[in-house]
């Protein structure tokens, strides 16, 4: 026998009157949806996320937002709760969607397939922390609309914005990050150097402040750093050139060291990779 009860279903698979019934939940209804992302207003937090709109449907939540391409292209994603990281459920990319060896799938016009993540779920230390992003030619004002219970999200591109331009990494180029260089501490967009061969030339602005010389857009990876920590910059070039290059790991002895320019200006970087030394030059304007 079946019995519906406020949209749940109960099973009565045995004559025996003293057994419990089965209860199915078969239908689930989301109070709200929240996004999380640089897109999402800077939320980063599932504690503080950003509510979505609530429809008619009760299934469908939407919200219009711009989604300009980023080099880190973490632009959103979405919780259907309001908690601690550990503790919250998560709606990302479905994992055949994602690019490969990356944190984020592009978003497409249309159906995109979603995948629920938690560490309830999934595990401890297996939270899929994945994102949407924006493929090149594809930023604008888009219109996003949700089904948590689908498992869906349609994406509807309202009107064209530009790409910014975005240094790309490549592969055994080097690039300054510190708030002495001109993109500050972003390392997913950081300064390049032009490369020939083991030598890697930086010629420009610095600001008065620190710098280090990133492998990879990565605060994990390898960077070459002066050998004496806060060894100084200034329109009378280095005392000390000599250079380093590893990852900050103080049972190793290797700490976070930087260069600090004590004098804002133009200068020229000069760094051999073979010999690990940095020459300094300072341009007259």
């Amino acid at each position: 026998m079946m019995l519906f009860l406020a949209g749940t279903l109960v099973l009565f698979t045995s004559c025996d009157k003293d057994k419990e019934p089965e209860v199915i939940d078969i239908e689930h209804h989301y109070e709200m949806v929240y996004m999380l992302g640089a897109a999402a207003d800077g939320r980063w937090d599932s504690s503080d996320p950003l509510p979505m709109t609530a429809t008619s449907d009760e299934d469908v939540f939407v919200h219009e937002l711009d989604l300009v391409r980023s080099a880190e292209n973490k632009l959103f994603k979405f919780s259907v709760d309001v908690n601690t990281w550990d503790k919250a459920h998560f709606l990302v990319p479905a994992p055949g969607s994602m690019e490969e060896g990356l944190s984020y799938a592009f978003l497409k016009e249309g159906v995109n397939q979603l995948a629920e993540t938690s560490e309830e779920k999934d595990g401890e230390g297996n939270l899929r922390d994945h994102f949407f992003g924006m493929d090149k030619g594809t930023s604008g004002r888009y219109k996003l609309e949700i089904n948590p219970i689908k498992l869906t999200l349609t994406a509807t591109k309202l009107s064209s914005l530009d790409d910014p331009e975005i240094i790309e990494w490549v592969e055994g180029n080097l690039y300054l990050v510190g708030d002495a260089a001109p993109s500050g501490w972003e390392i997913a967009n950081p300064t390049p150097m032009i490369r020939n061969e083991n030598i890697h030339t930086y010629e420009g602005a610095l600001n008065a402040g620190d710098f280090k010389i990133a492998t990879i857009f990565d605060w994990g990876g390898d960077f070459y750093r002066p050998a004496v920590d806060q060894t100084e910059i200034n329109s009378s070039g280095i005392v000390d050139g000599s250079v380093v290059c590893w990852k900050e790991d103080a049972e190793a002895g290797h700490g976070d060291h930087k260069w600090k320019v004590t004098e804002a200006g133009n200068y020229r970087l000069i760094l051999d990779t073979e010999t690990l030394t940095l020459k300094v030059e300072w341009l007259v304007d």
